[in-house]
């Protein structure tokens, strides 16, 4: 599967063009965080978690198809 630049978003972005804000994104994937859910996004490459090793934070990058998962009904 291959996914164009503009289906590729960060947090910010992603949260943008859905609508909604980043703490509701930050709240959804802490509830999330050891689901089969997320775990089958990350699985198909649909999401993608990146923790520099050594550090505290790590950072996402989402595809339109885990946003539609995430958040469904809601548009772009």
């Amino acid at each position: 599967m291959l996914f164009t630049l503009d289906e590729i978003m960060t947090p910010r972005e992603a949260c943008d063009r859905w609508g909604i804000t980043l703490d509701s994104l930050h709240m959804k994937l802490s509830r999330l965080k050891d689901s089969e859910v997320l775990k089958e996004l990350i699985k198909d490459g649909k999401a993608k978690y990146y923790k520099p090793e050594g550090k505290k934070r790590g950072e996402w990058i989402f595809t339109v198809e885990a946003m539609e998962v995430l958040y469904p009904g809601i548009g772009r």
